[in-house]
C-alpha cells in the first residue's frame, strides 16, 4: 500500500499519460487512470533501492513557456519524467525514502 499519492501525468515522448504517482515504503509506482489505463498506459513501478535520485527539471513547451517537472533518475541513468503540481515537494519526499540518502 502506498503512503503518499499525487495526481500526475507520466511524460512518454510527446504524450502525457494521466494517473497517480504513489510512494510507498519500498516502491515508487505510477498507475494510469481513466481512459489512459485502458488505451495508453502501462503502469510503471520501481523499487526505491534502484533509484539514483529525484529532482526538478525545467522543460520548454509551446510558446516557449517553461514548466517544472519531476525527474526521477534510475540506477541505470535512465530518467522518468512526471508532471505533478508541486514537483519540488514530491522530489523531496522521494529523496527522503531512497536508501543510502541519494540526492
Amino acid at each position: 500500500m502506498s503512503d503518499l499519492s499525487w495526481p500526475a501525468a507520466r511524460i512518454v515522448g510527446r504524450t502525457a499519460i494521466r494517473g497517480y504517482l504513489e510512494l510507498g515504503d519500498s516502491h515508487l509506482r505510477f498507475r494510469p487512470a481513466g481512459l489512459a489505463a485502458k488505451m495508453q498506459g502501462a503502469p510503471f513501478a520501481v523499487q526505491l533501492r534502484h533509484l539514483a535520485g529525484a529532482g526538478v527539471v525545467e522543460t520548454t513547451g509551446l510558446l516557449r513557456r517553461g514548466k517544472h517537472r519531476l525527474c526521477v533518475t534510475l540506477g541505470d541513468a535512465s530518467e522518468q519524467v512526471f508532471d505533478v503540481s508541486r514537483p519540488d515537494e514530491v522530489a523531496a519526499a522521494i529523496r527522503e525514502r531512497i536508501p543510502g540518502g541519494a540526492a
